[in-house]
């Protein structure tokens, strides 16, 4: 029997709509669909490529438990009795020392779901997610100018009415392919696109400037000193900050900036009158700025300028932050954040817990406060966490320092991965427990525009596995705490997860199942009969004073290394690889990028194997040269496991965000051997046919036992 679902990409935040074509019950198309809100049939090669995704053969069927060293296939019976043996000691004894880590990748109502496990079933303080390691820098900045974090404030079409588009670190044409179009919707229309990237990334822009990594915040100071020197600072609303803002950026001189910043004076002049003609300039940010130590500060430099000149909230112009994980958004406003509540409320707000635990039925006492973050809570484990439950995210490759990271999650007492695939992080684990991929359950997601869009179940789950959410209600049960997870269905979580954001910044309580069927909705949507809201950025603000908050950030001139190392994403692959590294249509190798001069100095030619060292650790990476990118920078993607991660800090953290500086480490480079270079790409996958040793700090090598316990 042939069925189609239209359903949204599992990728990343634009979260492109396609329809699944089926016969039998199993997937065998995918076709874009015009119809689509966001992207209008746009689709991208990962996008497209997703179908194979589904029923992989490494797919996870069965709980595996780690008997003798081996993880061996086991009943759920087997798995939960395990689970409560574990972890229910650990919660009599001190909950806050069982941690749980979310995924930017999880569905709206799974995010609802895990941060009310935490508190509600488990008393745990302990919980983060994955995109602390993505979008809490840019958020961070928002909430405490405008307390509200929409990455956009407007719709991605309006991308088309701007004359200036400003492109900080955000190598939009790899990372968000189908938003490309609204650029050169842009550019078609006469407006002037500049890159300002270390990297001459691949894109529709007239100009390009090189700066060193973590100097962004300088250039953006500089313009808006500019500005004022020129009479044209016209702040967009009433602020508070203004003076400390302009006394912050005063001593900046074009001089100073182009040498700290490695550009040359005139681009900087150029850009500043670029900037000061245009009646709608916008500013958009990548991880590029914001995966820094000083990243919330220089985010804050750029809503200065936007607002000052008068262009913030304009259609066309003003700030955004483009969200990299496919629920990005949606994953940071609804609980899985250690200081959070649903509906974007904060855990530390006396009004927030009061309305949540009434909403729960809990005293509000027994809510906890904040927990760790991402980072602090993985350099925790083995010493103030005994247990760690994992869904949706792989820290054995995506976390900073990940040498240091899995020699973390190895002195765990018991770690549990919920996942759909054997990542490396479930090859540690000692309990993995199968769960749910994109096609095989409902819910919603909200993309980078703050956009609600409905994910349709088109197939079921294989063999014994389950969708994600029962497993997470099991987990409750499995030690006694199941009252409040008690849901006939689906549908019934879903209804509670929209209820419980009521009154919240992010209000998601006029949808339903039925509304998202017929149309997709901007949060926020406080009532059924509202229409959304498209532009949420406007006076009076939602903060105590109603005016914008802006933050004067220091202009600080970063520590400059010889060779500075920055990270990012490429084309063919996505996040950790879990799923893209998979795939056959999806192509790459690790690499480090150099500059030509930059191998000169080092000894390097093209194709040479580089040993790269780190605070933690090394790599061997094949050398890349290419005139793309700046001398004095190296730049490798952090997909496969021995490459990126390995080399950055385990322990350098935004004050504000706690946001790893992902982006400009000091490394070390020298040639290396021909037969030490080993792509990673190369290294047998995940499969379910030899037992595997619980691994420590080097990367876990992919194997399971298929033997039944």
């Amino acid at each position: 029997m042939s069925r189609t679902v239209r359903t949204t990409c599992p990728y990343c935040a634009v979260q492109c709509n396609f329809d699944l074509h089926l016969e039998g019950g199993l997937p065998v198309r995918i076709t874009p669909t015009k119809e689509c809100p966001v992207a209008g049939g746009t689709v991208c090669k990962k996008g497209l490529a997703s179908l194979s995704d589904l029923r992989h053969p490494d797919r996870l069927t069965t709980p595996l438990l780690r008997i003798g060293g081996e993880l061996r296939p086991v009943s759920w019976d087997a798995a939960l009795a395990t689970f409560a043996a574990k972890v229910g000691p650990i919660l009599e004894r001190d909950p806050a020392r069982l941690g749980l880590m979310g995924s930017g990748a999880l569905t709206n109502e799974k995010t609802y779901l895990l941060g009310k496990l935490a508190r509600v079933g488990f008393g745990t303080p302990s919980i983060d997610y994955n995109g602390r390691f993505c979008m809490s820098s840019a958020a961070t900045a928002m909430n405490r100018s405008f307390g509200l974090d929409r990455g956009l404030g407007f719709p991605l079409p309006d991308i088309a009415k701007s004359d200036l588009i400003l492109l900080f670190g955000a190598n939009i044409a790899e990372t968000l392919p189908p938003v490309m179009q609204f650029l050169k919707a842009a550019k078609d229309r006469g407006a002037k696109i500049v890159n300002i990237d270390p990297r001459a990334t691949p894109g529709l822009a007239q100009m390009q400037l090189s700066p060193y990594p973590g100097t962004d915040h300088l250039i953006a100071g500089l313009l808006l000193r500019l500005l004022h020197h020129w009479g044209r600072v016209r702040p967009s609303a009433p602020a508070q900050g203004t003076e400390a803002v302009l006394e912050s950026v005063a001593h900046l001189s074009v001089a100073g900036v182009a040498q700290v910043c490695g550009v040359q004076e005139a681009e900087l002049l150029k850009l500043a009158r670029l900037y000061a003609q245009a009646h709608r300039p916008l500013i958009l940010s990548g991880r590029g700025p914001e995966q820094q130590l000083g990243g919330t500060d220089t985010v804050s430099t750029f809503i200065n300028l936007a607002f000052l000149a008068g262009h913030f909230g304009k259609p066309g112009g003003g700030y955004g932050t483009l969200t990299g994980q496919g629920n990005g958004q949606g994953g940071r406003e609804h609980g899985q954040k250690s200081d959070q509540l649903p509906g974007y409320r904060s855990i530390k707000d006396p009004a927030d817990r009061a309305f949540m635990a009434d909403f729960w039925g809990i005293r509000e006492a027994s809510l906890p406060g904040p927990g760790r973050s991402a980072q602090e809570l993985f350099l925790a484990c083995g010493s103030e966490i005994d247990a760690l439950v994992v869904i949706g995210s792989n820290p054995a490759v995506s976390a900073p320092g990940s040498g240091v990271v899995r020699e973390r999650l190895a002195a765990l007492d018991f770690l549990v991965v919920i996942d759909f695939l054997p990542s490396e992080t479930a090859q540690m684990a000692d309990l993995v427990l199968p769960g749910s991929m994109w096609a095989e359950e409902e819910g919603t997601t909200t993309n980078l525009e703050g956009r609600v869009q409905r994910r349709r179940k088109a197939m079921t789950v294989p063999g014994a596995a389950r969708e994600d959410w029962r497993i997470l209600c099991d987990l409750a049960h499995a030690v006694g705490r199941g009252e409040k997870f008690q849901y006939a269905d689906f549908d019934a979580l879903q209804t509670e997860f929209f209820a419980a954001t009521a009154g919240g910044r992010a209000d998601y309580s006029g949808l339903s199942a039925e509304r998202l069927e017929q149309q997709t909705f901007q949060w926020p949507v406080p009532h059924a009969a509202h229409a959304g809201t498209p532009h949420p950025y406007f006076a009076p603000y939602a903060t105590a004073s109603g005016q914008a908050n802006l933050v004067a950030a220091p202009m600080t001139v970063p520590a400059r290394s010889e060779l500075t190392l920055t990270t990012g994403r490429v084309a063919g692959q996505y996040q950790s690889g879990t799923q893209s590294r998979r795939n056959p249509t999806l192509k790459g190798t690790p690499e480090v990028q150099l500059h030509p001069d930059t191998a000169r100095q080092y000894g390097l030619t093209q194709g040479q194997p580089a040993r790269l060292q780190g605070p933690h650790g090394e790599a061997v990476l094949p050398a890349n040269l290419t005139p793309k990118i700046r001398p004095g920078v190296a730049f490798v993607a952090f997909h496969w496991p021995g490459s990126a991660n390995e080399l950055t800090s385990a322990y350098t953290l935004d004050p504000h965000s706690r946001m790893p500086a992902f982006k400009s480490e000091a490394l070390r480079i020298t040639p290396a051997p021909d037969h030490a270079a080993v792509s990673a790409s190369s290294r047998p996958h995940p499969a379910q046919s030899q037992p595997t040793q619980r691994p420590s700090a080097r990367p876990p090598q992919p194997v399971f036992s298929k033997e039944p316990a």
